[in-house]
C-alpha cells in the first residue's frame, strides 16, 4: 500500500516553474515582499466580483456666490456601476458607469453690451447638463506591476443646442509598480479635453503604513486619511483632499440685444483648484457616504470665443455631500 499523499507509492517530480530559491508561498506580490523600510500593511486583494451592480452613487456639491463678481454653483450628479468580467477574470472587472450631473449657474453678474459689435460679457446659462458613459479597467500583468485605464464620452452642454463640439472624450493612463506591500508607485497622464487644458500628467505616491491611515500623494488629485474609530459594522474616517476641479460645456451665449445667431454659441471652461476637509463612513453592507466642506481658488471661465478675454470670480467655499450604495 503506497504512503499517504503519494500516488502509486512513488516520489513525484517537482513541477518544471519550481524554483528552489525562492520564498515560500509562492510568487511575491510586490518587488519588496518583506518591506524593509517601512510597516507593512495587510495585503488585501481585490475581492472577487459577487454582482452585476457594483455601486450607486448619488453626489452634491454647493459653492457659495452670488451678484458682482461672484459665481455660486449647485452640482447634483447620479451613476450607476456595473461590473462585466475581462478576460474571464472576476479580479479585475471591467466597470461601466452611465451617469448624469446637473450643474446650475448662479452669475456672473456683469454689464451687457450696449451696441453691435461690443465685447459680449461673461454670462452662463441657468444651467448645464452632463450626460456621460466611463468605463474603467486596472489591469494587473503581475502581481508588481499593473494599470490604471479610463475612459469617459459623453455630452456636455445646456441643450439649447448639441453639436460637435458638445461631444467630449477624457481619458486616464496609470501605470502602478507595487514597490511594496505598503507603497505602490503611479505615473501616466490625463486626457481632460478642455479649451484651456488638454491634457496633464499625474501619478505620485501610494502608502498604507498601517490598516488605520493612509497617504495617496497624487497629482492632481491627493488624499490622505485616518480611520478614526469603528463603531459597530460601520468605519468612520477623517480625510483630507485635493483636486483640479471644473469642466467645459458649449452654451448659448447672451449677447444682450436680443440677437440669437451661430455666433452666440460658445464652449467655455470652468476650472478651479479644490481643497477640502472630510467625514466619510464605510459600511460592511457597502452603503458609504460622506461630507466635506472645502475651499475653491484660482477660479476662471475661458470662453472659446476669448470674449470676454477670461472672468476670474472670486474665490468661495463649497460644501459637499455624497452616498453610494
Amino acid at each position: 500500500m503506497p504512503p499517504p499523499g503519494i500516488p502509486g507509492g512513488a516520489i513525484q517530480p517537482p513541477p518544471t516553474n519550481w524554483d528552489p530559491y525562492a520564498a515560500p508561498g509562492g510568487t511575491p506580490s510586490a518587488l519588496l515582499p518583506n518591506d524593509p523600510y517601512f510597516q507593512s500593511s495587510p495585503n488585501i486583494s481585490m475581492a472577487t466580483m459577487q454582482k452585476f451592480i457594483q455601486h450607486v452613487d448619488l453626489d452634491y456639491h454647493w459653492f457659495a456666490g452670488h451678484g458682482g463678481n461672484e459665481l455660486g454653483i449647485n452640482d447634483m450628479g447620479l451613476s450607476v456601476t456595473f461590473a462585466i468580467p475581462m478576460f474571464y477574470n472576476s479580479q479585475t472587472p471591467l466597470l461601466v458607469t452611465p451617469g448624469f450631473f446637473l450643474h446650475c449657474w448662479d452669475g456672473p453678474v456683469s454689464i451687457p453690451q450696449t451696441a453691435p459689435g461690443d465685447p459680449w460679457p461673461a454670462d452662463l446659462p441657468p444651467r448645464t447638463y452632463d450626460a456621460y458613459l466611463d468605463a474603467a479597467w486596472n489591469p494587473q500583468v503581475t502581481p508588481w506591476f499593473g494599470g490604471e485605464l479610463n475612459f469617459r464620452v459623453g455630452i456636455y452642454s445646456d441643450f439649447t443646442r448639441v453639436t460637435s463640439d458638445s461631444l467630449r472624450f477624457m481619458g486616464k493612463g496609470l501605470a502602478v509598480l507595487k514597490f511594496s506591500p505598503s507603497m505602490s508607485i503611479k505615473a501616466g497622464v490625463w486626457y481632460l479635453d478642455r479649451n484651456k487644458i488638454k491634457i496633464l500628467p499625474a501619478g505620485g505616491i501610494c502608502w498604507t503604513p498601517n490598516a488605520d491611515v493612509y497617504f495617496d500623494i497624487l497629482f492632481p488629485n491627493p488624499e490622505i486619511g485616518k480611520r478614526l474609530t469603528t463603531w459597530g459594522n460601520t468605519e468612520w474616517w477623517l480625510y483630507a483632499a485635493g483636486d483640479y476641479g471644473g469642466g467645459t460645456w458649449t452654451i448659448k451665449r447672451n449677447s444682450g440685444l436680443g440677437i440669437a445667431t451661430d455666433d452666440t454659441y460658445d464652449r467655455f471652461d470652468y476650472n478651479d483648484i479644490r481643497i477640502a476637509l472630510g467625514l466619510r463612513f464605510e459600511t460592511l453592507r457597502e452603503f458609504n457616504g460622506y461630507f466635506e466642506v472645502g475651499f475653491a481658488c484660482s477660479r476662471e471661465l475661458i470662453y472659446r470665443s476669448d470674449f470676454p478675454p477670461a472672468f476670474y470670480p472670486n474665490n468661495t467655499v463649497y460644501l459637499g455631500a455624497g452616498l453610494s450604495y
